[in-house]
């Protein structure tokens, strides 16, 4: 009876034990984290990616950085995990030493991401400012822009008081863990860039999307992965291009041909033609109250360079594919595919909700990529491709505010671009000594 008894009472505590390892984890990968389900949690993108590869893999993870932190189980991107099983599908020969090679970049990695997460704001003004004035705008308002100061961040608690607590060892360090995790997330800032409210640009958001992928994977969490509620439509998905190459098995061959197509200007679904039908879901399950009709997918066009600023802000999407619905008066029910693509990743009974399991749901919406959606895959990877030369584009201008076009070009990187249907000659900064000086036009979402 005794020993009855004994085991009775043990029932519920192993229960609730099981319950708090798996606090914050996917149920379906239960026992693949068993060994290190004391660290955080990584996203439910990760999470799901991590479903995407065998069981054995997060413990091989897990040991390429045990007993020494930065853990990779907490810092990997979404990205980096499908990198692994991009690996593991093309050369799983290579597989091992991919983790390793992520073991040895993610000290410096989360270092770059605390100095981003601490100085994005002051970064985007400093880049703004150059562009604006390039442009013969007005650009005094930025000039206070991101500088905050930013302390660094006390205990939430002091040590005298957790003392008197007399918490247990397994409460201490769960305690120790999460307050490691406030002082981390302390610098993410989702707010707007700090601007004269007096100024016209004030209205506006930030226009340059220098964003990291880790900083915007880390900031969408806080808009439930919905990236078109960050505070600007410029974000990209934090997918690489090698994510989308696992996803969709897309070979390198092909990705030659989207680098050849951004490098071309290539645009193949564009608005003056009907959409692309991938059978895409409707953007009211994406966001309530948007329109329940289907979308078909296009492709922003190209603009001419830009003469003034409301131009070039439309580069930054050039050759970006969209969804929108074919009905008229419905100019709101529109959204980046990639945006649409992150969101559905962590939703993924959005796609088929009658799916038994999340690993079976990914593995049909892998199919999905692989199929029906292919063709879009590969025009989103093209814009990838076409946003980096933009981005190169700005840094060699904030490097440099005197470049001329023509020394632009002469880059290795821009050699083999044909940028011939662009009107280059107001880029260069002599032509714009003569301007008058402006203020900021205002901006759509869409730009």
């Amino acid at each position: 009876m005794h020993h009855h008894t004994t085991d009775h009472h043990h029932i519920p505590i192993r229960v609730q034990d099981e319950g708090s390892i798996l606090l914050g984890w996917h149920p379906e990968l239960a026992a693949a984290i068993r060994p290190f389900a004391a660290l955080r949690p990584p996203t439910v993108h990760c999470q799901i990616a991590m479903l995407a590869i065998p069981a054995d893999m997060p413990l091989q993870v897990y040991e390429a950085t045990i007993g020494q932190p930065p853990f990779l189980i907490e810092n990997l991107s979404f990205s980096d995990w499908a990198s692994l099983v991009h690996v593991l599908q093309s050369r799983p020969e290579q597989l091992e030493a991919k983790i390793h090679d992520l073991a040895s970049n993610i000290v410096e990695s989360c270092r770059k991401a605390a100095i981003e997460n601490r100085e994005l704001n002051l970064i985007i003004a400093k880049a703004e400012k150059i562009i604006l004035e390039l442009h013969g705008y007005d650009s005094s308002h930025l000039d206070t822009a991101g500088h905050v100061s930013f302390s660094e961040r006390a205990e939430t608690f002091s040590e005298a008081y957790i003392d008197r607590k007399s918490l247990s060892q397994v409460e201490l360090e769960y305690f120790r863990k999460k307050e490691a995790e406030r002082l981390s997330n302390a610098h993410t800032e989702l707010t707007p860039l700090m601007r004269d409210a007096g100024h016209k640009f004030s209205r506006n958001r930030p226009f340059l999307p220098l964003a990291s992928s880790t900083w915007t994977e880390k900031a969408v969490q806080h808009v439930h992965n919905r990236l078109w509620k960050l505070d600007t439509f410029n974000y990209t998905a934090p997918i690489s291009v090698e994510a989308y190459m696992a996803l969709a098995a897309i070979t390198d061959a092909e990705v030659d041909n989207c680098r050849s197509a951004a490098r071309n200007g290539t645009i193949y679904f564009p608005a003056t033609r009907g959409g692309f039908d991938g059978e895409f879901p409707p953007i009211a399950k994406l966001e309530k109250g948007k329109c329940p009709n289907k979308p078909l997918l296009h492709q922003k066009g190209i603009p001419k360079f830009p003469a003034d600023l409301s131009e070039l802000k439309k580069l930054w999407n050039a050759g970006r594919p969209y969804l929108k619905c074919v009905c008229l008066g419905c100019e709101q029910n529109f959204t980046w595919f990639d945006h649409m693509i992150w969101y559905v990743i962590g939703n993924l009974e959005k796609i088929d909700p009658l799916a038994p399991s999340d690993k079976i749901k990914m593995l049909e919406f892998q199919a999905l990529l692989r199929t029906t959606w292919r063709k879009a895959i590969l025009e989103q990877i093209s814009f990838v491709f076409m946003r980096e030369y933009m981005i190169k584009i700005v840094n060699l201008l904030t490097e440099n505010r005197r470049i001329s076009a023509a020394e632009i070009l002469d880059y290795e990187d821009f050699r083999y671009i044909d940028f011939s249907q662009w009107k280059t000659e107001d880029w260069d900064g002599d032509q714009k000594k003569n301007r008058t000086n402006r203020s900021s036009p205002a901006t759509t979402q869409t730009d």
